[in-house]
């Protein structure tokens, strides 16, 4: 035990716990990579080559795309990149400026089932909260094609309703393993900075609000959409009145237009189900498709023609009647609707209000539905600059005008002017089209026409403006209030406040995205900013010294500071490298709660190290890592969170049991090798692959050499830190001590 000052240790912690840092260089091509960045891209590399991926998580706007790229540089593999289609030209500019090749397959292509051999390099996911759902095509596709590779998953808003969002994206590089990890240890394969209020890097726009903004006139209907007579299913349909009737009433806080398509939509198909039963047929949901509805005009179609004869159709006059009652009230609502005040037009009247409070400044207006948008355009057809975008293409006044066009007034300048005083576009009304990927930042206020059913979407819209390299100091952020019967039936706010609760506990949210009268005044961080938090504190003990210390020797630094608790922190290095514990009074501890108050009290004022106190600090850390040498929590981790994990060793006992004695020798080898493939960590198309091969019909010894030779090619061998000759064991300390003896 070697007593050294408090600076000495904390830098030799630090260094330990940072290496590799300055691997990372300050250019990448013709990008100058910032502090963030190279901070970011580093704890990446050192993820990637414990556990074979990472996520990068941070914020929106902050430049995840540059720190990517210079941590997948950093490994020197070869470069497969899937991400969106519409972020395909993006990605080969970036590619472009940091000088760096690399093949880019798009989600839509991964969803169609593109067959694609198994990556060998780094697999960059761009978007990655779109591979959320395992049973999709696109989710097999993908992790198939990752089964062999490293694996970097980037995206602001990995957790969209609930954890188990998070757990399938990790569960592509960590497999199955991933539904049995804690919050805290999901949290560890992720990294995001601790930005809580969105300016914590410099050139980045300050968030002002989102500010609620309350229309005049009430647009009282809900009871009206209540009572609607449930609408009549096809022949091969069920309907879920409740989640129909939902769908109505969130229209209906987007705009009136919005519910008056629907509810015409929704009358159109009743008739042309009524029509096909006069017919003496129940048409089924494919059959319907061939009655066309513009908007404005049905399309009939032949029932003889596109709809078989129906001998189960029970009772037609009883639901012909149902059907005509099911018009009838719909064409009254209708009535009344368009009798009433439109809300739209006070919805345009603030709309006319945020652009006066900001003048000359471009604002982008977000909802999720098309009719939306082009309702507002129309009742802001005679203010000047008002463009809309929809999937259906770009307009403004004078008529259409190309989707480029549009983004090019939102996008960076390149060249001044871009466009006349005339041709500006200073509101534009879009659909959330728009609201991933895309660099917006020429717009400076943005405003949420509506409430969309995840927080993770208001993040991605407030992210297009909120960027860094911004000539703008701050992006404010309105919220137009849905009715207020809306609200309290669909609960959506707090439906907003519970799924924002999950990605705030696991991931953390740069900033207030929901309207100040919507969240408490208290926000907490999440588990990976908490890291984030940790990491900074880290390199301030680190300070101009980027080297740090290193200390090789069998004997343990240590320090102690003042501090109003008594506990520890200490420096651990172990086969899987170099790792914080700490004891913040409840005993050894890894969490990531307890390691950040560790580092915060270990930032304290030296104090003399007290002998007994130090030799009963380092036996217990002693015991705490035998008892951890002692129980492979990652293996029992990887055997019990599949199925087919279990399945493997019940067939190896099997086998073993089945064969002849003189057998037993030769099968002996494989059936370890087995065993150790049934407790190592595997990506999820690897286990996908392993469920196959358990219930392959194959005599024992093939069966045996079948899964051993897929553990030769899938499974992912951990590093071995051993060979490095750095010591293992205790290496640092920092004892927390009542400040008795200052220095």
């Amino acid at each position: 035990m070697i007593p050294l000052g408090a600076s000495e240790v904390r830098r030799i912690i630090a260094g330990a716990m940072l290496q590799g840092r300055d691997s990372i260089p300050a250019r990448l091509g013709t990008v100058t990579l910032r502090d963030h960045q190279r901070d970011a891209a580093t704890r990446l590399g050192a993820l990637i080559a414990l556990n074979g991926g990472a996520m990068l998580a941070e914020p929106v706007g902050l430049g995840k795309t540059y720190t990517a790229l210079a941590a997948a540089v950093k490994l020197n593999m070869e470069i497969l990149i899937a991400a969106p289609a519409s972020l395909r030209a993006m990605w080969h500019e970036s590619l472009e400026q940091c000088g760096v090749s690399a093949d880019i397959v798009t989600h839509e292509a991964l969803s169609r089932g593109a067959k694609l051999a198994p990556a060998t390099g780094i697999v960059i996911v761009d978007e990655a909260h779109r591979l959320r759902s395992p049973a999709t095509r696109r989710y097999a596709s993908l992790a198939e094609l990752c089964r062999c590779a490293k694996v970097l998953l980037v995206t602001a808003t990995p957790v969209h309703n609930r954890r188990a969002d998070l757990a399938a994206q990790l569960a592509l590089f960590l497999g199955r393993q991933a539904w049995t990890l804690t919050d805290d240890e999901l949290a560890r394969h992720v990294v995001r900075d601790s930005a809580r209020d969105g300016h914590t890097v410099r050139g980045q726009p300050r968030l002002d609000g989102p500010h609620r903004v309350t229309l005049p006139c009430e647009d009282e209907c809900l009871d009206q959409l209540l009572a609607l007579p449930a609408p009549i299913p096809a022949k091969d349909e069920s309907l879920a009145l409740a989640l129909l009737t939902y769908g109505l009433v969130h229209q209906w806080t987007s705009s009136r237009a919005a519910l008056i398509s629907s509810l015409e939509r929704r009358r159109a198909r009743g008739i042309a189900l009524l029509v096909a039963m006069e017919s003496g047929r129940l048409p089924t949901r494919a059959e319907l498709s061939a009655w066309a509805y513009d908007g404005e005009s049905l399309q009939l179609a032949f029932p003889e023609l596109v709809t078989a004869t129906s001998d189960d159709m029970c009772e037609p006059g009883a639901l012909q009647l149902a059907l005509d009652r099911h018009d009838a009230a719909i064409a009254a609502l209708l009535t009344r609707l368009r009798a009433t005040h439109d809300p739209d037009i006070d919805r345009a009247n603030a709309l006319r209000q945020i652009r006066r409070d900001h003048p000359n400044e471009r604002v982008i207006a977000f909802c999720q539905y098309t009719e939306t948008v082009n309702a507002l355009r129309r009742h802001l057809a005679r203010d000047p600059g008002v463009a809309g975008l929809t999937a259906r293409g770009a307009r403004v006044a004078g008529g259409r005008i190309t989707r480029a066009d549009v983004l090019a007034q939102f996008s960076p300048r390149r060249i001044e002017p871009l466009e006349k005083e005339a041709e500006r576009i200073g509101l534009l009304l879009t659909t959330d089209l728009l609201s991933e990927g895309l660099n917006l930042q020429e717009a400076s206020v943005i405003v949420h026409l509506d409430l969309p059913w995840n927080p993770a979407r208001l993040d991605q819209r407030v992210g297009r403006a909120l960027r860094l390299g911004s000539r703008h100091s701050v992006v404010t952020v309105y919220a137009i209030a849905p009715p207020t019967s809306a609200e309290r039936m669909l609960r959506l706010e707090a439906r907003l406040r519970d799924k924002l609760s999950v990605a705030q506990r696991t991931i953390g949210v740069a900033g207030r995205i929901l309207p100040s009268m919507l969240v408490s005044s208290t926000e907490s961080r999440g588990l990976a900013e908490q890291l984030g938090a940790v990491n900074g504190e880290l390199q301030r003990w680190l300070g101009t010294d980027p080297g740090g210390r290193t200390f090789t020797g069998g004997d343990v630094v240590i320090a102690a500071v003042a501090s109003e608790m008594r506990g520890l922190l200490a420096l651990i290095v172990n086969d899987d490298g170099p790792m914080l514990v700490a004891d913040v009074s409840r005993g050894i501890e890894t969490g990531t709660n307890a390691i950040e108050r560790a580092v915060s009290a270990a930032s304290s004022a030296e104090v003399a190290v007290d002998a007994p106190r130090a030799d009963r600090a380092l036996r217990q850390l002693r015991d705490w890592l035998a008892a951890s040498r002692g129980a492979s929590i990652i293996d029992f981790q990887a055997a019990s969170a599949a199925r087919s994990r279990r399945a493997t060793l019940a067939r190896v006992a099997q086998a073993l049991a089945r064969a002849p004695r003189h057998q037993r020798s030769i099968l002996a080898p494989l059936a370890d090798a087995v065993r150790a493939i049934a407790t190592t960590p595997l990506a999820e198309g690897a286990e996908r692959i392993l469920e196959t091969l358990v219930q392959a019909q194959l005599p024992d010894e093939a069966w045996l050499r079948s899964i051993a030779v897929f553990g030769e090619i899938n499974a992912r061998p951990k590093p071995d830190n051993r060979a490095s000759g750095r010591a293992t064991g205790v290496v640092a300390v920092v004892l927390f001590e009542p400040p008795a003896h200052p220095l």
